[in-house]
């Protein structure tokens, strides 16, 4: 019997111990839940997009099981998805009036772990339609919305004459200097039309004033309404304008070079001495002639760069209808010039590509 309970012991150990050498009975290893990470879902960010834009909507999902997406709409307007079950959704931003917050949530799936969600917000701009000012802008100038900025493309060639064309006037815009204006042994070389630029500026359809101002360089500074740039008053890094150079421009304040024919002083074919439109600035503010239309005459509040707040020409005369804008400064540069615009941008300037 002692012999026989010995064996049987040492059966029920040996048994005990293969099961336990062989990962026997319920060991976490066979439970996937136990060692599986869960999901994630990242529906990217916020977009602002305007009525009747095609917007896409992502999801970013990390997991290393199979996952299933539902995306469902929670607040707003409601669009039309494409699918509700793809990664990738697609909608047409619907028409509101000034703006709207759409809302959608996504929701992903492993079937093991618990689901997780993510959320994204889209906001809808009413689509602006092309202010008056807008349309003073020539025809040689593209003035198109996109969203919640307006983007100007122009050539840089002017819509008026100068004695900068081509004399062999294939333009039908040269004209001789005039030589109370204009000493020919000044101008600058090149011909209006040996220049190809395309120069663009995207400005915000609602500009706003920064907490500090910024100073201009060279190159284009803005956009006038004949399409030519406008460039600040200097010559070259540090340099004012000289009186022997200004000597060299046309009736318009203008001359070519280095890679286009652009206006310094009061351009005389957009304005003389009266309230027209003149152009943008690359901050998005409008600049106008030596007068303001709210007075009549030359505005007294103007602030170091030529601007104040007054209504315009191109603005309703109720309160509250009033816009920052600039004006060419009634100061005479070197005792006969006005300088189209010597100051700093009062805005957040964007780049104005040429």
């Amino acid at each position: 019997m002692q012999i026989h309970n010995f064996r049987t012991n040492c059966l029920l150990i040996s048994l005990l111990l293969g099961l336990t050498a062989c990962g026997g009975g319920n060991s976490s290893a066979d439970d996937d839940s136990s060692t599986d990470s869960a999901p994630t879902a990242d529906a990217g960010s916020d977009q602002s997009v305007a009525s009747g834009d095609t917007v896409e909507l992502t999801v970013t999902v990390t997991d290393d099981k199979t996952t299933t997406v539902s995306w469902s709409q929670t607040a707003g307007t409601t669009v039309d998805l494409s699918s509700t079950t793809d990664v990738t959704v697609s909608f047409t931003a619907p028409t509101v009036d000034g703006a709207q917050t759409l809302e959608f949530v996504v929701t992903v799936s492993d079937s093991v772990n618990p689901e997780v969600t993510d959320s994204i917000t889209v906001t809808v701009n009413e689509i602006a339609e092309l202010g008056s000012a807008f349309e003073a802008f020539g025809d040689n100038v593209s003035v198109v919305i996109d969203g919640s900025e307006v983007v100007f493309e122009a050539t840089g060639r002017p819509d008026h004459r100068s004695c900068y064309w081509n004399p062999d006037n294939a333009s039908g815009l040269y004209v001789d200097c005039d030589p109370d204006i204009t000493q020919t042994a000044q101008m600058s070389p090149g011909f209006i039309e040996e220049y190809n630029n395309l120069f663009t500026l995207r400005a915000p359809l609602n500009p706003e004033q920064a907490t500090s101002s910024s100073a201009t360089g060279l190159g284009a500074v803005g956009i006038a309404t004949s399409g030519v740039p406008i460039f600040n008053d200097q010559e070259g890094p540090n340099i004012d304008l000289e009186l022997r150079v200004i000597q060299g421009f046309d009736r318009n304040g203008a001359h070519t070079g280095p890679q286009t024919y652009h206006y310094h002083l009061e351009p005389k074919a957009i304005t003389n001495d009266d309230i027209e439109l003149v152009g943008i600035i690359a901050d998005g503010f409008l600049l106008y002639g030596r007068r303001c239309d709210s007075t009549g005459s030359y505005p007294e509040d103007l602030d170091a760069s030529g601007g104040h707040v007054s209504f315009t020409q191109h603005t309703g005369s109720q309160d509250g209808d009033e816009s920052y804008h600039y004006h060419i400064m009634n100061d005479l540069y070197l005792g006969a010039y006005y300088l189209m615009f010597p100051g700093d941008y009062q805005g957040t300037p964007n780049s104005i590509g040429g």
